[in-house]
């Protein structure tokens, strides 16, 4: 009986030492995976040491965590260095364009999308306007909410069995300010975004008003073309 107990023992003691070297080893090639890793992309540390490149992580009035990501940074895709398109010939259906233009011709149902979409796109700026200033106003709020709850607690604290009500207010202000951060990071997104439609609107302007007066200025174009041009007066017939 004794030479099994102790069978059974050395048994159990190799086990043991056979799973404790299983572990020691996952562990290790654990370790050199994640090492490998870091190496591949060096950018993970940074991302670590930096925390603007994280984005901004905030607590939403119901308890979520909203992460705001990061503005991407360098090249923007939109190049200021833009000349004007030279119109060569035109009649009733084409423009014909000067020979250093890549593209030869330009229809003139084209170029009536190209100044709706410029309209659009100014309509888009001016909204853009107005969310920036919208979320202004509410992180501006936001604030005054902050500060609002942040002296009721203190009083409550000051009253006997406020111990309660000075936590909920306590919480509502950090709510608050979670929000008035989002706000915040919202309104600079959407003053970013209108400065793109401004570069964006000046390129177009700067690229095709030659095509749209010339569009105004041919005696094959029809009124309700011209009116179409002209609406805001922006291109006058030549004299």
């Amino acid at each position: 009986m004794k030479a099994y107990t102790q069978g059974a023992r050395d048994g159990y003691q190799d086990k043991k030492e056979e799973n404790g070297k299983e572990h020691a080893r996952l562990d290790k090639a654990h370790a050199d995976h994640k090492a490998k890793q870091q190496d591949q992309d060096p950018k993970q540390d940074d991302l670590k040491q930096d925390p603007k490149q994280q984005g901004t992580t905030v607590t939403g009035p119901r308890g979520q965590t909203v992460v705001i990501a990061p503005p991407e940074k360098g090249d923007d895709g939109v190049s200021t260095d833009v000349k004007p398109l030279l119109v060569k010939e035109i009649d009733v259906n084409t423009l014909t364009l000067g020979t250093d233009s890549a593209q030869r011709s330009v229809s003139r149902r084209e170029l009536r999308n190209f100044k709706q979409y410029e309209r659009k796109l100014g309509a888009k700026e001016n909204h853009l306007i107005k969310v920036a200033d919208a979320c202004k106003s509410l992180e501006a709020a936001a604030e005054d909410e902050v500060k609002d709850c942040q002296e009721l607690a203190a009083q409550a604290k000051a009253v006997e069995g406020g111990e309660r009500l000075a936590a909920k207010l306590t919480k509502l202000a950090e709510a608050a300010k979670a929000q008035a951060v989002e706000a915040a990071e919202l309104a600079k997104r959407a003053k970013r975004a209108v400065e793109m439609c401004k570069v964006v609107l000046t390129n177009i302007g700067t690229r095709y008003a030659p095509l749209y007066k010339a569009v105004v200025d041919s005696d094959e174009t029809k009124p309700a073309e011209l009116r179409f041009y002209n609406d805001k007066g922006s291109y006058a017939p030549a004299a």
